[in-house]
C-alpha cells in the first residue's frame, strides 16, 4: 500500500509540473519571424516598373591608342615603342590636352616563339603601350587621330563618346521613369477596381553608357569619326499601397 501511494503522489507532482511548463510557454508573446511574415501576408501592393530614355548629345571623348612594335631584341623593340610613343604624346601636348587627361592603360612584353620548331625557340619580342586620352570638344578626335597616326601610333583600340556631366539627363530620365510607373499603376487600380495609395518601396538602376566606336587593330590613317549620341537611361521598381 505505501509503494502505491508513494507511486501515486510521484504522479500527481508530474502532473502539475508539466502543467506549469506548458501556461508558461502559453503566456510567451509570438517570435519576430511569426510578426514578420503576418505583416508580409498582409501588406497588399501594385508593384510596376518604369523606364526613362533621354538622348543627348554626347560632350566628351575618349581614345585608346598607343604603339606596337615587334623585334627580335627585346630592347630594340622597348626604345623604338618608347620614341614613337614620344613623338605621338607631343600631338597631344601640342594641341592643348591637359597632361592629367592622358594616361598609360596598357604596358606589356610578350615573348614569341616559334611552336613549329623543336623546343620552340625565341623569335622575338612584341612590345605594346596603349594610352588613354580624353578630348573636348569632341569635333577634335578625327584630326586628332591623323596626326597621331602619322607621328607613330599604329595601333587605336577604341574612340568613346560619353558626357562629362549627366546629371541634367538623368534628372530628367528619372523623372519620365517615375511617371511611366505612376500611369502604370494608376491604370492596374482603375482595371481592378481597387484606390492607389502611396508608395512603400522604390528602387532605381541607372545607366548612361558611352557610345563607342570600334576602329581597326592596325591603324594606316584616320577616318572621321561621328560622335552619334548618348542614351540616359533610368529604370523603376516602385510598389504602391493599395488603399
Amino acid at each position: 500500500m505505501t509503494r502505491r501511494w508513494l507511486a501515486g503522489i510521484v504522479a500527481l507532482v508530474s502532473l502539475a509540473v508539466l502543467g506549469l511548463v506548458l501556461n508558461v510557454f502559453s503566456s510567451l508573446p509570438a517570435t519576430d519571424g511569426a510578426a514578420a511574415q503576418g505583416t508580409a501576408t498582409n501588406e497588399r501592393v501594385i508593384s510596376v516598373s518604369g523606364e526613362g530614355r533621354v538622348t543627348v548629345a554626347p560632350d566628351i571623348a575618349t581614345l585608346t591608342l598607343g604603339v606596337e612594335v615587334f623585334d627580335r631584341d627585346a630592347a630594340v623593340a622597348q626604345q623604338a615603342v618608347a620614341d614613337r610613343m614620344t613623338a605621338v604624346l607631343a600631338v597631344f601636348r601640342q594641341a592643348g590636352i591637359p597632361d592629367n587627361s592622358v594616361k598609360t592603360v596598357l604596358y606589356t612584353i610578350s615573348v614569341e616563339r616559334d611552336w613549329q620548331q623543336p623546343a620552340a625557340p625565341v623569335t622575338g619580342y612584341r612590345v605594346t603601350q596603349l594610352i588613354e586620352v580624353q578630348v573636348r570638344p569632341i569635333d577634335r578626335v578625327g584630326p586628332l587621330l591623323t596626326e597621331a597616326v602619322q607621328a607613330g601610333a599604329n595601333v587605336v583600340q577604341q574612340v568613346s563618346f560619353s558626357l562629362a556631366n549627366p546629371a541634367a539627363a538623368l534628372r530628367q530620365a528619372r523623372e519620365l521613369a517615375v511617371r511611366d510607373a505612376h500611369d502604370k499603376a494608376a491604370q492596374l487600380a482603375q482595371l481592378t477596381g481597387v484606390g492607389l495609395g502611396e508608395p512603400v518601396r522604390i528602387v532605381e538602376s541607372a545607366a548612361a553608357p558611352p557610345v563607342p566606336v570600334p576602329a581597326a587593330r592596325e591603324a594606316p590613317g584616320a577616318a572621321p569619326v561621328p560622335a552619334g549620341e548618348a542614351v540616359v537611361t533610368v529604370s523603376v521598381s516602385i510598389d504602391y499601397a493599395i488603399r
